[in-house]
Order: structure tokens, then sequence, then C-alpha cells
């Protein structure tokens, strides 16, 4: 099968008129404390419990319960957030 060069440039012209632009936005939240594996996070408001989170270091966390203020979230292997103001990721 052979395709001529207008054909293609229909088909690129189509696939950029149908191209959909998605923004990720992602809510993220602060450490407030960190002791036995567990993170106090500030900031993550629409936050579920069981919904993975990610710590800098692409170091995972799981949240565990939720709080008016702040939620608690198991940190998941690698090395515990050095810093209490780290930034966290939904």
């Amino acid at each position: 099968m052979k395709l001529k060069a207008a054909e293609i440039s229909e088909i690129i012209r189509r696939q950029i008129r149908d191209f959909d632009r998605e923004i990720d936005v992602a809510e993220t939240g602060t450490v407030l404390s960190i002791g036995d594996g567990i993170a106090r996070v500030y900031g993550l408001e629409n936050v579920m419990a069981g919904e993975l989170v990610e710590f800098p270091g692409n170091i995972n966390g799981m949240v565990l319960n939720l709080e008016e203020d702040n939620v608690g979230i198991a940190v998941m292997g690698g090395v515990m957030p050095k810093s209490q103001s780290s930034v966290v990721r939904v």
C-alpha cells in the first residue's frame, strides 16, 4: 500500500485538530512531622484514604487516616524524607 503526500498531510492535520490538551494538576501538601514510618501532611484536602502519594526522591506513601487539618501517610520503603517541609504530590 502506497500513501500519497496529500493523504499523509491530511492524517497529520486530523491528528493535530483532534489533539486533546489535558493538564495534569497534582495536589501538593507539606510534611508537618515524620516519625515511625508515618508522615503527617498538611494541604492534601481532596486526598482519599488508601490513595498513593509521592514524596521527593520517588518515595511512595499510602494515605491512612484523614483528619480535618492534616492526613497521616504510611511511608513505603526507601529513606524517610529528611526535611519536614518536603512537598508531597498526589
